[in-house]
């Protein structure tokens, strides 16, 4: 019984990071994808996955934009003559 809960927690474990690595690569369209081949209420499920995707994948890029600014503007400022 305990090797069945424990199997149970790992497997979601890896579910759950497999979901955040697609979302901050990929965005939701991977899962999108996956949920196209499906019916019923397994497809909402995954279509609401990927919206909670996109919203990771736009909060990851918004913060990778934030944090380059300071180079950026150092990088234009230094090749003016």
């Amino acid at each position: 019984m305990f090797r069945l809960i424990r199997n149970i927690g790992c497997l979601s474990i890896i579910v759950f990071i497999i979901f955040l690595i697609v979302a901050v690569f990929f965005g939701g369209e991977k899962i999108r994808q996956l949920g196209d081949k499906t019916t019923g209420i397994v497809k909402k499920g995954f279509h609401y996955a990927a919206d909670k995707a996109d919203r990771i994948h736009q909060d990851i890029m918004k913060k990778i934009n934030e944090l380059g600014k300071p180079f950026r503007e150092r990088d234009t400022e230094d090749k003016k003559p």
